[in-house]
């Protein structure tokens, strides 16, 4: 069987969905081996898959890039049109429009373009509402990562349960273990970035629906009241419409707040592992990975309880309400006053949780799906 897999993507922007669509590809590549697979990328070949250059059944195929729109609902599939695949894998984004082929997998990560269309671009929620019902209508099957995130598909593209199944997002291979720093190893993170030797962590793409707004002002006022002394770190790749929150946090003139921007990949578990607790305020997730790779680093978690992140996470967390100040007020204090022996609980029922989400065991389900669309 020849596989067509579209990972463009990872060209933009690196956040969860384009991880997925890395850890899931490299895990389909180790457990077929003897299918033939055609990797689609966007003006280069993406470092990880480098060392497959040469193999005799995994050929690269590398686009120009150009604008988003023209390259994904033109140039992407003008190539695919012509690449002769037994199945066409879309792991990141949807499928194109102009796509003419019979057998094709989609992703759908989560219905934000329905469910938050406040926190996005009024383009793009258009865009991935029209997107989506054509995948609807055209695609063999639809993945999935969460149930909450199948449900959402069925009750609003009307698909049958039949079309949709769930692969969730796995924990990466360098999040399986805790991370163990040495005290010069903590010295040089704290200097690259800008680190204090004690903080609580926040990380995600800094947008909207993220919630990072609501976790700066509890914090802030926990802060001032004299209740919150260690410092915040707010990690991550500046999004959308955040100006107005960096203007917030640059204004506390305390220091109490530290953005540190994107964090390289291979300094992540060790961000996540020197971390008091961690927290996550987000309004809507298709999955929730950053927790997740938190609980995997035996660090204590607050989470929000919107959309899949109780599926996800378990009873592990802190929860509060969704979106409720004075709820994740509550329950920050509360990790704040945590006792030794219960944020020790806490860390093993997280590592625990997080072993069950694994890209070997969720690879092999969309194989699976591969092979069943022929039928």
């Amino acid at each position: 069987m020849r596989i067509a897999i579209d990972l463009t993507a990872l060209n933009d922007n690196f956040t969860g969905i384009e991880r997925y669509a890395l850890n899931m590809t490299l895990e389909i590549l180790r457990q077929a081996p003897e299918e033939t697979f055609e990797l689609v990328f966007k003006n280069e070949v993406f470092s990880d898959f480098l060392p497959y250059q040469g193999h005799e059944k995994i050929h690269f195929h590398v686009l120009p890039g150009c604008g988003k729109l023209l390259f994904n609902q033109w140039r992407l599939p003008r190539f695919l049109n012509q690449l002769r695949a037994d199945r066409y894998l879309f792991l990141a984004f949807p499928m194109p429009v102009l796509l003419r082929k019979k057998y094709v997998l989609g992703t759908i990560h989560d219905m934000g373009c329905w469910d938050c269309p406040e926190t996005m671009k009024k383009q793009m929620v258009w865009y991935f509402r029209l997107s989506y019902f054509w995948m609807a209508k055209h695609a063999k099957r639809i993945i999935t990562i969460s149930e909450f995130s199948r449900d959402r598909i069925r009750q609003i593209l009307k698909v049958p349960d039949t079309k949709i199944a769930v692969a969730y997002c796995g924990i990466s291979p360098e999040f399986q273990k805790p991370y163990r720093l040495t005290g010069q190893q903590r010295r040089h993170l704290c200097r690259s970035y800008h680190l204090p030797e004690e903080y609580i962590l926040c990380l995600s793409t800094l947008e909207p629906r993220k919630n990072m707004r609501l976790l700066l002002h509890a914090y802030l006022e926990l802060y001032k009241q004299g209740k919150i002394k260690t410092k915040l770190v707010l990690a991550g790749r500046t999004g959308w419409k955040i100006e107005a929150l960096l203007s917030e946090a640059d204004a506390d003139e305390s220091g109490q707040v530290v953005l540190t921007g994107f964090i390289d990949d291979v300094d992540l578990p060790a961000i996540y592992s020197n971390a008091k607790y961690f927290v996550f305020p987000s309004l809507y997730e298709g999955f929730g990975i950053p927790p997740l790779e938190a609980m995997a680093q035996g660090v204590p978690v607050i989470a929000s309880d919107a959309s899949s992140l109780p599926e996800v996470l378990g009873n592990v967390p802190v929860y509060f309400r969704s979106d409720d100040f004075e709820d994740l007020k509550r329950a920050l204090l509360e990790m704040e006053q945590i006792s030794e022996k219960d944020r020790s609980r806490m860390a093993a029922a997280g590592l625990q949780q997080s072993e069950r989400f694994r890209y070997e065991r969720e690879a092999g389900k969309v194989l699976k799906m591969l092979v069943e669309t022929c039928r």
